[in-house]
């Protein structure tokens, strides 16, 4: 054994001797070489990179091409740079090589999605913005529209830290009221629906992040009138990524995070609140006997640091002639509020084969999703006014019939499930926050899947004609279900209802029993949207005249179905008080239902006949054409078809004969501008509202003759308001824009200019007294403009081999107002309190315009309590004193994107701010006055804030509570290591680490500046994250 390791240690060291004798000579051949790298005009290129073929070092260009590089006299010399194609020169021992770059015809050609087809980049004449996200970014991302928040300038995506991941997305500043303000979203070629089933918090997460391959965003209506009615909120195309020529691409990723929150409210602790309370009411006073020892940060109480993590394995090739690509995906996502989560999911197929020498292409794709969620009963709210000195769970004091969480009484004592348990009631004594979130069930499940066979044919005989096929589905079934566990204090707080039965069967009344019992709610709920569209396309390029002609025409059909059911039924017919035994007494009502099942189906359909024509002239001038006639069931006959068209052109600046000096330095200025007309009809699940109909009354409460014994119960049928006249909102879209790029594009950007303006607005409001069978309907009522500036910049201010700093930024400005509304229109809305209403919808100003009292403050900044301006002089405060103070929607957005890359490391770090955007403070002002203690039970108060000595009604409406949220923020910071070669380049393995929302600059007070609605109530708090990843590719 021993002579055979000796021989075989003797060969490696011969090896290795050889080896290095070899490596001699090529160490002393190495040469200089020199040269200038020029681009096809002739001017040199600046920071193109240079790279001996097989090592990580190299050399750039200077400020006139010239580059020199120490390298083997046989090796390889690789020139590179973006926009151009990479060349591998022999060097064969020569001392100069000069080098003319190509450019990449890929990049030049670059399409973007549009609807019903693409178009080159260049040749766009519409707002267009296109996302590509990296690896990095889908690392981050938990759902699709994370991928969007500050991506391009004018979409403003709102999302909010739960689990589930929902957002608010809205693209310059929304086109409507009461319609939807949602942007149309379309997945390979499948518009889906947003607006989700029972169970299902966010539509979006049935795509996966890691299998984006792009999002378009299209904004103006010459780029969106194409899909006409849906379109009115802007369009998101998202295409997914497909299998590729070669051999399987195998690509998994695996994230781990840990979310723990990033801020609680200052309110006073147990220390602070004690010293409050006897400086106040004195020790002797029922007040201070409501003081106990402990010392609970409720809030804490509530929240939690947790692990999540998420999995994703992609398989993209080609099997014989059939391109495919599989990719499945995990992810476990634990929300900060205990008892919040989501586990979802996802698989996606996506085929593409060719046949009859390409003539017909086949797109097949098929997506699904399966997620659980688990809401938490979100108090927060409540657990900042808890009394900090007492305790959430009690094991001396406590009752085990409730696991020992405690629940008190307006004395201020721990009730139990006895006598004072059935005394609980949570408007007068609030229960514990931390039992009542820890006592409340509810879990959704949503399945949900879209498909569509795509077949697209170019005809043997006009090649420049090709006839597109699509059919698609959108499926969603979701279902809920909830209540409070039994032997809870919320169960017992509650209680449950069961019917009384009459002699002959029918029902008398409905009988309440708080004895530990509860009803569980269950909801069901499906929707299936069906899709058909044929397009015919001739596109031909006329080289003798450099002009090119893409013509679509086409016809849609979809069908939208909607329907669902919900009850309640008892889940536990309670206990003895006490105890954990069942109250036999109460045991024939299991199961039964205290009132009927609701039902509801609600179908809906929209045909279309629409055509665009593309036209470029001279590969110069651009128009675009775009007509589309839609027709909604929503409407009655005589307003159920609208026609939207668009125009624009533009002009290639930098192709006329005088710019030719310019094109050394600049490779793109054009600009352009547009008018166009898009629809809406979506007003929620309200689909005949023209229609007169009738409905039946449900539930206990609604019997008649009303729980009267004797009497002979019937549920009422009673007719509904309807309007006749309703008709289609339409968005008036003028925008203008230039689109610019320099130094090789280093430096490329876009800046627009628009002016959108809705006219009719469908708004929810009231009627005129005595004209309708109801007090509230849809009507058409007024105006809405939007208008606004957007630009956006992205540049590479260093490029070498080893280190390339990318950078990008955007902002946006939108101004939102009111121009026309009918009379009785300007209702207000934003509950802040009991009949108390702090926003409006009025002429003149910005819709969802906060409507308050102007505060009257002393020389040290305090509000003067009660003290309010008299802004008409009439020497009361009243309604008429109200004034219109900002709007929750910021004027001005911005993000700074930046990318380092060094060697094989990445540093990532973005920014992102809104300016502009006011919230009303709702915490704040159920926080700041003293005399809520003045009855039992105890709140908690604001620390180091001014505090009211006794608020009214005008008090809880003033300016003082409605702040100024805007705010930076730090969405993410993220480092990498990438190794690209591993095992004979077989494996690229990236690990990174990173940390989203670490920090906020703000002068708002509330728990996060960023809030859809306005009112920030009951918002669940964006944590800090912090993660780990690794990306493999083999």
């Amino acid at each position: 054994m021993k002579d055979i390791c000796f021989q075989m240690s003797r060969k490696v060291w011969l090896a290795a001797l050889l080896t290095l004798c070899f490596s001699f000579p090529a160490l002393a051949q190495k040469i200089t070489v020199s040269g200038t790298v020029l681009d096809p005009e002739g001017e040199p290129l600046i920071g193109a990179s240079v790279l001996v073929q097989g090592e990580t070092m190299g050399t750039a260009t200077d400020i006139d091409g010239n580059y020199t590089i120490q390298a083997p006299s046989n090796g390889t010399l690789v020139f590179s740079y973006v926009g151009y194609d990479t060349q591998n020169i022999p060097v064969a021992g020569k001392t100069t090589i000069n080098v003319n770059m190509t450019e990449n015809t890929l990049v030049l050609g670059e399409v973007v999605a549009i609807g019903y087809g693409t178009v080159k980049k260049s040749d766009a004449t519409g707002a267009v913005a296109t996302v590509k996200p990296s690896e990095i970014e889908a690392g981050l991302a938990t759902s699709a529209q994370d991928l969007l928040v500050g991506a391009s300038p004018g979409v403003v995506v709102t999302t909010d830290g739960s689990p589930q991941g929902g957002a608010s997305i809205q693209i310059r500043g929304g086109a409507s009221i009461s319609a939807t303000n949602d942007p149309l979203i379309v997945i390979d070629g499948v518009p889906m629906s947003t607006k989700g089933v029972y169970g299902a918090s966010n539509p979006l997460s049935l795509v996966s992040p890691e299998n984006v391959e792009s999002m378009t965003i299209l904004k103006d209506a010459s780029a969106t009138a194409i899909y006409g009615s849906r379109a009115s909120n802007g369009v998101i195309i998202i295409t997914t990524k497909k299998g590729s020529s070669g051999r399987p691409q195998v690509t998994f990723t695996a994230n781990a995070y840990i979310n723990t929150p990033r801020k609680y409210l200052d309110v006073m602790d147990a220390d602070q609140f004690r010293s409050f309370i006897l400086s106040r009411y004195g020790e002797d006073s029922a007040q201070a006997a409501q003081l106990g020892t402990a010392s609970t940060d409720w809030q804490k109480e509530a929240t939690r640091t947790t692990i999540s993590s998420d999995y994703s394995l992609s398989v993209g090739g080609t099997a014989g002639q059939l391109p495919y690509r599989v990719s499945v995906s995990y992810t476990n996502n634990n929300g900060i509020i205990k008892r919040s989560s989501m586990d979802r999911v996802t698989g996606s197929v996506s085929v593409t084969p060719k046949f009859f020498n390409n003539t017909l292409s086949v797109n097949a794709n098929v997506k699904g999703s399966y997620v659980v969620n688990m809401y938490s009963d979100n108090t927060l709210g409540t657990c900042v006014t808890m009394n900090p000195t007492i305790l959430p769970r009690d094991f001396e004091n406590g009752s085990p019939v409730f696991d020992y969480w405690t629940s008190y009484n307006a004395a201020g004592e721990v009730t139990g499930p006895g006598a004072k348990g059935q005394d609980l009631n949570t408007s007068t004594a609030p229960v514990n926050p931390i039992a009542q979130l820890m006592g409340k069930y509810s879990k959704g499940k949503s399945y949900q899947s879209i498909g569509n066979l795509q077949l697209n044919y170019k005809l043997p005989f006009l090649k420049e004609l090709s006839a597109d096929l699509n059919l698609a589905y959108d499926y969603q079934h979701g279902t809920w279900g909830g209540g409070n566990y039994a032997n809870t204090p919320m169960a017992w707080a509650g209680g449950w209802q069961y019917p009384v039965y009459k002699a002959d069967g029918t029902i008398e009344k409905a009988e309440t029993v708080k004895n530990g019992g509860t009803s569980f709610e269950d909801q069901f709920q499906t929707r299936l949207n069906l899709l058909l569209d044929f397009v015919l396309n001739y596109n031909k390029y006329f080289d003798a005249i450099k002009t090119s002609v893409d013509v679509t025409g086409g016809y849609s059909w979809q069908k939208f179905k909607n329907k669902g059911r919900s009850y309640s039924y008892v889940n536990n017919y309670g206990y003895l008080p006490g105890t954990f035994e069942h109250d036999p007494a109460y045991e024939q009502y299991l199961g039964v239902q205290a009132n009927p099942t609701n039902y509801f189906r609600s179908p809906h359909q929209l045909v279309s006949f629409f055509g665009r024509a593309n036209f470029v002239f001279l590969d110069k001038y651009l128009l675009t054409a775009t007509v589309r006639r839609d027709g909604t069931s929503r409407f009655s006959k005589d307003h159920r078809w609208g026609t939207f068209h668009a125009f624009a052109i533009g002009w290639k600046i930098l192709e006329e004969d005088f710019m030719e000096g310019a094109r050394g330095w600049m490779n793109e200025l054009k600009i352009r501008g547009g008018y166009g007309v898009t629809g809406q009809q979506d007003i929620g699940d309200d689909y005949f509202p023209y229609l007169p109909v009738y409905s039946v009354w449900t539930g206990l409460g609604s019997i008649y003759p009303a729980l009267l014994p004797g009497g002979n119960a019937v549920f009422p049928v009673s007719p509904e308001g309807y309007n006749a006249d309703i008709k289609w909102e339409e968005t008036h879209t003028w925008n203008g824009g230039i689109d610019f790029g320099f130094l090789n594009n280093r430096i490329m950007g876009s800046f627009e200019i628009y002016r959108r303006k809705t006219k009719d607005l469908l708004f929810n409001t009231s009627y005129p007294a005595g004209s309708n069978i109801t007090n509230k309907g849809n009507m058409n009522i007024g105006d809405l403009v939007n208008k606004g500036i957007e630009f956006n910049i992205t540049a590479r201010p260093v490029v070498t081999p080893e280190l390339t700093w990318t950078t990008s930024y955007n902002i946006g400005y939108n101004k939102n107002e009111i121009t026309k509304l009918s009379d009785g229109a300007d209702t207000s809305f934003g509950g802040v309190g009991t009949d108390l209403l702090a926003q409006k919808h009025a002429m003149g100003h910005p819709a969802s315009s906060f409507y308050v009292y102007e505060q009257v403050y002393d020389q040290d900044g305090n509000p003067l309590e009660g003290v309010f301006v008299d802004r008409n002089g009439d020497g009361r405060i009243n309604e008429a004193d109200k004034y219109f103070y900002h709007c929750p929607t910021p004027k001005v957005t911005m993000t700074w994107n930046n990318t380092i890359n060094w060697r094989s490391w990445d540093f990532g770090i973005v920014f992102r701010a809104n300016i502009g955007n006011w919230l009303y403070n709702s915490n704040m002002a159920g926080t700041t006055d003293m005399a809520s203690n003045n009855a039992l039970p105890l709140s908690n108060m604001m620390n180091d804030t001014f505090l009211f000595e006794n608020q009214s009604s005008l008090t809880k409406l003033s300016d003082y509570f409605v702040q100024n949220a805007s705010f930076v923020r730090c969405d993410n910071i993220t480092l990498g290591y990438t190794w690209s070669n591993l095992f004979k380049d077989n494996l690229r393995l990236r690990l990174y680490g990173a940390v989203q929302n670490p920090f906020v600059i703000t002068k708002y007070k509330g728990m996060d500046p960023e809030s859809a609605g306005g009112i920030d109530s009951g918002v669940y708090p964006r944590p800090i994250t912090f993660s780990v990843g690794v990306v493999a590719q083999f």
